[in-house]
């Protein structure tokens, strides 16, 4: 018998019914105070709720608001009718006297709590059980079978991560290590009373022979049990010095009970036990170092048990979205469960939370423009420096970021890599050359986001220089025809049309800085700024980019 979902309604931060899929294991992500421990707790709540040692109070646990409605949390479970017989059987039983019929292997078991704060169980919620009378007597006595039946075979542990190393050593490790010894001790039972006996003789013949024969001393087992006679152990760690684990830092600690957790789960397999592990944040004492390693022990532990955690490290967030789910507020402060399609929605959520961009690994601004190569940033660069700010504010191009790639294939390739995150957290405007291999890339980068419905827009997301023209091309026409007369050399290919007009030229790679140290000559030695009306436009179009998606950024 498995456990595969939990439902919860109006418990805590819980008010609308959520589903929270346990498909052998699964992985919890959001911001602190979203509800991702109230669905921990609602876990322990349903297996703890006979005798409540959770210690349900509706003043405490029931959604605030929501009047006299009830906690109701349910667990469906899936087993196998064959190998399981007698927990189908008694279904079957259940459904035979309430008039209905099982359908599938499913079973629900429903906990809810009255106005006094008793728990109720129901493996039918919503159909009434027999009238008073034989059935209903055959009823009661089957459903509270059944019911210990399915609470009996699950074994909870919740580990809070408030909780410390001693503690989980103690409550968790500790008695499962008595047990184990205790089963080896036991054969030796006689023995020990044996001696025991023959301690107490001799305390007693010395009291006789002072006269205080009224007095009679006996030793027995604390609790006449074995395993209270087990006090402790050490726990020993070698790396390679061999001290006692509570002299360990907190990293090494929390791994070593970790890897305790599965022989834990084996023992109580052994036994015929499911077992439900409810993990806070496991990483709360890990170096980050460890994180990778202890997300493997996790793992293997999914192996043998079911393990629910919740995490803010995306070390332990599986690359299966299958196995994460999401926990956030919604505008009434209401938890509301989510799924993701993908892995990067799972680590997105958990970066979110934290308050860490994905921009931050790569030292991005609030605003930023991307050009192709290191000649872009510099000709960018001098001309803005050169306009003045009185007459040409660009408020968003002059608190960028200028940020080369080195080539437009190697911009390409970061924006495929990176666009899709980056544009929900930075200003970001792209800027290709209008020749052929930044035409290219443009366009292929415009099909790759398209087939994603990610928008990269031209004058929106990106900026082309000027059609068919590297960026020297933003200069005027005359001084690059000057440039060829004097040094025809430094040009791959050159030509002007029937009408004089210049064609799309192409500078040799060798001599752009020699072009650009020209064309730079060329400007300073002009009084006016009509050479700059190109680029002028090109940054108003940049600023008025920069603008949208700040703005836009803003209302998200």
């Amino acid at each position: 018998m498995k456990l595969i979902e939990i439902r919860v309604r109006n418990f805590r931060s819980i008010e609308a019914e959520q589903h929270f899929p346990v498909p052998g294991r699964m992985t919890l992500v959001g911001p602190n105070n979203s509800g991702k421990t109230n669905l921990l707790r609602a876990i322990q709540v349903l297996f703890t709720g006979q005798a409540n040692s959770y210690g349900y109070t509706r003043e405490n646990d029931l959604t605030f608001g929501v009047g006299k409605a009830r906690t109701s949390i349910t667990a469906t479970f899936d087993g196998d009718p064959e190998t399981e017989k007698e927990i189908y059987d008694s279904v079957d039983e259940l459904h035979e006297l309430q008039g209905t019929t099982r359908t599938s292997s499913h079973l629900n078991l429903t906990l809810y709590f009255t106005d006094t704060d008793t728990p109720v169980y129901s493996f039918f919620p919503n159909i009434k059980r027999p009238k008073p009378g034989a059935q209903a007597a055959q009823y009661s006595r089957t459903h509270i079978a059944l019911l210990n039946r399915i609470i009996g075979m699950f074994s909870l542990h919740y580990v809070p991560s408030a909780k410390s190393i001693d503690q989980i050593y103690l409550e968790l490790l500790t008695p499962f290590l008595r047990r184990k010894v205790s089963k080896v001790i036991e054969p030796h039972l006689s023995e020990i009373n044996q001696s025991l006996d023959e301690a107490a003789d001799a305390l007693n013949t010395e009291l006789k022979s002072a006269k205080l024969s009224e007095y009679e001393a006996s030793f027995s087992l604390p609790g006449q049990s074995i395993e209270a006679l087990v006090s402790g152990f050490d726990f020993m760690i070698s790396d390679p010095q061999k001290t006692p684990i509570h002299e360990k830092g907190m990293g090494i600690q929390s791994t070593a009970l970790l890897a305790a957790f599965r022989w834990i789960t084996k023992q109580e397999k052994s036994e015929g036990r499911e077992v439900l592990w409810l993990l806070e944040e496991p990483e709360s004492y890990l170096h980050p170092d460890l994180a990778g390693n202890c997300n493997s022990i996790l793992e293997n532990l999914a192996k043998d048990a079911t393990v629910i955690k919740t995490t803010h490290s995306m070390a332990f967030v599986p690359q299966d979205p299958n196995y994460v789910s999401g926990t956030r507020l919604n505008s009434k402060n209401r938890t509301e469960v989510e799924s993701y399609k993908t892995f990067s929605e799972a680590v997105s959520a958990i970066r979110c939370a934290l308050g860490i961009k994905f921009g931050d690994f790569y030292n991005l601004a609030l605003f930023n423009i991307f050009v192709e190569g290191p000649t872009d940033r510099e000709i960018f660069g001098w001309v803005l420096d050169n306009l003045p700010d009185e007459t040409y504010p660009l408020p968003f191009v002059r608190q960028s970021k200028f940020e080369d790639f080195g080539g437009v294939k190697h911009l390409s390739g970061f924006l495929r890599a990176t666009y899709q995150f980056i544009r929900q957290e930075y200003a970001c405007v792209a800027v290709f050359d209008g020749d052929d291999a930044g035409e290219k890339e443009r366009r292929d980068l415009q099909a790759y986001f398209g087939q994603r419905s990610i928008p990269f827009e031209a004058n929106k997301n990106f900026v082309s220089v000027r059609s068919r023209f590297a960026i020297e091309g933003l200069f005027p026409d005359d001084w690059i025809t000057n440039i060829y007369e004097e040094h025809a050399s430094w040009f791959d290919s050159f030509a002007v049309d029937a009408g004089g007009e210049l064609e799309p030229f192409k500078v040799k790679d060798s001599k752009k800085s020699q072009m650009q140290a020209k064309l730079i000559s060329f400007a300073e030695a002009d009084n006016s700024l009509d050479w700059a009306s190109r680029f002028i436009n090109v940054f108003q179009v940049i600023d008025s980019a920069l603008s949208s998606l700040h703005k836009n950024l803003a209302k998200q």
